[in-house]
């Protein structure tokens, strides 16, 4: 066998593992990845001696094609047309930016979006109904043709998911994160009492602009699975109430997933993003018709085990605690000898770092915990 051939075998074992272990079938073992490195990070174990060649990590290919046909999904509202990405101004601390999406964010001087820094938003896209009706909701048109520079791909992507060589994911801005992307998080709240109706046309807008997008896309390319970007909860809880989720959430995706789950053969599967505590979140989810989560933060009060044992039949991805990955080989074979035998019997699982790992983490710490989890993933 010629090594093109060995490397489509390889390709086509990572596909079946990951379907197979989305079913909740028995797999050989868990899937190996994680979820990435923050600058800082990759920067820290250079100067620790890294030579930055990720195969010692042991990390399975991805078995997802590498590009979105469209752009959808992020902390952003996906606008098109984008905004010019500025700096406004800057004063003694801060750089004030304006974002892609129309937002200006606040960093500290010396700092960049997607690193450990955490931007502080100094005025959202929607300050007005004004805003929303002049400044962005004309920028959320589906047939926007800056939305679809990638479609050429699509007969690349339909063959090889085919030829069993890859999987496609659709992938969308979650319906509470885009209202918070567009108002902020306090903003938003009031916004739910005293103007129910712009929140229902900014619901409408989002409706038509994922489900006509993702539709279209699903007539080439069947998905394997549908994630969501929606960050809906912190350390102890939900941001909003169950009701405002029944009121002004539900019924705009029970409408979304309901047509893509009719729209091919074998419905796909439908994935969350949140940060924060999972607890009074998932049967939430779960009901509307999410089957499949992550990261499951733990110092969020997230217990991995007994939320496994509790809803046996999702996806969970994520749950290793970056805070055990920085203390000491102790920490981390103690952490992972309470979660792992759980999981190689229960299956649907995918060992990840609960977020990106941080720079408290050194690359000792980090290579070792790599070495053990691979060395105990086999599924019984």
């Amino acid at each position: 066998m010629d090594r093109e051939m060995e490397e489509k075998q390889r390709i086509r074992s990572v596909v079946a593992r990951e379907k197979a272990t989305y079913r909740l079938e028995k797999t050989d073992r868990l899937i190996r990845r994680d979820w990435g490195l923050f600058p800082e990070t990759r920067q820290r174990w250079l100067d620790e001696g890294w030579d930055g060649d990720l195969s010692v990590f042991k990390y399975d290919p991805s078995p997802y094609f590498p590009r979105s046909l469209v752009d959808l999904v992020g902390i952003d509202v996906p606008v098109a047309p984008h905004f010019p990405v500025t700096i406004i101004r800057e004063d003694e601390g801060y750089t004030y930016q304006q974002t892609s999406a129309g937002a200006i964010e606040k960093f500290p001087r010396g700092k960049r979006r997607n690193t450990e820094a955490m931007p502080q938003f100094w005025r959202n896209p929607v300050m007005s109904r004004d805003d929303w009706m002049h400044r962005i909701k004309p920028r959320l048109d589906p047939d926007t043709p800056e939305r679809w520079q990638n479609l050429y791909l699509a007969d690349t992507v339909a063959a090889a998911v085919r030829q069993g060589l890859a999987l496609y994911e659709g992938s969308a801005i979650g319906a509470y994160m885009y209202l918070r992307a567009l108002l902020g998080p306090e903003a938003v709240l009031y916004a739910f009492y005293d103007d129910p109706d712009l929140i229902h046309d900014m619901m409408r807008t989002w409706l038509n602009l994922i489900k006509t997008c993702l539709l279209r896309i699903q007539a080439r390319v069947p998905f394997f699975r549908v994630l969501f970007g929606e960050d809906i909860a912190y350390k102890t809880s939900l941001l909003i109430s169950p009701a405002m989720i029944e009121q002004f959430l539900t019924p705009y995706y029970v409408d979304l997933l309901q047509a893509l789950r009719n729209n091919q053969k074998e419905p796909p599967w439908f994935e969350i993003d949140s940060d924060g505590n999972m607890n009074e979140f998932l049967p939430i989810y779960i009901k509307l018709g999410f089957n499949s989560f992550r990261p499951f933060e733990i110092a969020a009060q997230n217990d991995l085990v007994a939320l496994g044992r509790q809803y046996p039949d999702i996806v969970m991805s994520g749950g290793i605690d970056k805070r055990v990955l920085g203390e000491s080989h102790a920490a981390i074979d103690e952490y992972l000898n309470r979660i792992m035998p759980f999981f190689q019997k229960r299956g649907g699982y995918i060992p990840t770092c609960d977020h990106a790992v941080p720079s408290s983490v050194p690359y000792g710490l980090y290579l070792y915990y790599r070495q053990q989890i691979t060395a105990m993933d086999t599924c019984g």
